[in-house]
């Protein structure tokens, strides 16, 4: 929990390494936003890992 009371915006976050990058973060206890040209990949990593 090294990102605990941390915050990020991950863009590109939909897929690929933008994506493996948001569940690393959320990971270790980051509160993460994920943007992405495709509000769906966004929207279905936010849910996936519990990112907004």
């Amino acid at each position: 929990m090294r990102l605990q009371g941390k915050a990020a915006i991950v863009t590109g976050g939909g897929s690929g390494f933008g994506e493996g990058i948001v569940r690393k973060f959320v990971a270790e206890g980051a509160k993460v936003i994920v943007a992405d040209r495709d509000a769906a990949n966004a929207q279905r990593v936010a849910e996936a890992t519990g990112a907004v």
